[in-house]
């Protein structure tokens, strides 16, 4: 290990606890519930009487397997 990194990987450490004791454990992401569709007056809503066109209807299979 080169001269720099040696002193500096310690420095870093002692930093990164500190900065641990002073902000505390960061709290887990809150649960979202899962997606149901678009939302109202979103443009895949408003026209559900048009048909997909071929390019549509590709991309659909691919994306649902």
């Amino acid at each position: 290990m080169s001269r720099p990194v040696f002193f500096l990987h310690p420095v870093y450490e002692a930093l990164s606890a500190f900065g641990w004791l002073f902000i505390g454990p960061v709290p887990l992401a809150e649960r979202r519930p899962p997606l149901a569709g678009p939302a109202p007056l979103h443009p895949e809503r408003l026209c559900p009487e048009r048909p997909l066109t071929p390019l549509e209807h590709a991309l659909e299979r691919q994306l649902m397997g």
